[in-house]
């Protein structure tokens, strides 16, 4: 066995149970706000729905623009070249159209229509979804720092893959993306292709690599 094999560390995820969405989305409204715009709210209420329902990377939740919903139809259209490059340089990820919270748990298009209606959104003027006060992007450290400030508000329950306690300020953004795959691993009936396709692999085999430890035993 080599070196590197022989002190390797397994990677250990942090994720939530479902039921933690509700008082992450109570937190964008209750805590002590630096702001006190409802549309900035509901922007960090839209921010945690929409990770949770896709899964999506801090950079590419960044990159969504208003163009891609396509709320009354329940869909949104996710171009290749927001989502992340495949290892390999001569394949890239193709566009793919995925239904709106297939579950019926978040109401996103309820939350992106109050959002996307709000006077703080439209005074931004921006095709992005989640744009700042000075900006028409967040940055991915500003999304990360959202997310951790809603965990600390709302107190939640955060797990780590290797049975460790955790911290609520553990809660990061792609943590989302290892509920979502929990979540969809407890249902009996769920395929890892089903997780796959959610989440948006290259193949199923890095499903399965990945969330091995969530598999139903």
């Amino acid at each position: 066995m080599s070196n590197t094999e022989s002190t390797s560390k397994p990677v250990v995820h942090r994720y939530i149970n479902i039921r933690e969405v509700d008082p992450l989305r109570d937190a964008a409204h209750d805590r002590d706000l630096r702001y006190d715009s409802l549309g900035r709210r509901l922007r960090d209420e839209s921010l945690v729905v929409v990770l949770m329902d896709f899964g999506f990377r801090a950079k590419e939740a960044r990159a969504l623009k208003r163009s891609m919903f396509r709320l009354d139809d329940g869909e949104l259209v996710i171009p290749g070249h927001i989502q992340k490059d495949y290892p390999r340089e001569d394949i890239t990820p193709g566009a793919v159209t995925m239904r709106l919270d297939p579950y019926g748990h978040f109401g996103t298009v309820r939350i992106l229509r109050s959002y996307f209606a709000s006077e703080w959104y439209q005074n931004r003027d921006s095709e992005y979804v989640f744009p700042s006060r000075q900006s028409d992007q967040m940055t991915t450290e500003s999304i990360r720092n959202v997310v951790e400030d809603l965990a600390v508000e709302a107190d939640v329950t955060v797990h780590r893959s290797d049975g460790e306690p955790a911290e609520p300020e553990e809660l990061h953004p792609h943590a989302f993306r290892h509920s979502l795959a929990n979540y969809m691993l407890a249902d009996s009936e769920t395929r890892l292709v089903d997780v796959r396709n959610r989440l948006r692999h290259r193949s199923v085999n890095t499903t399965e690599r990945v969330y091995d430890h969530f598999q139903r035993r």
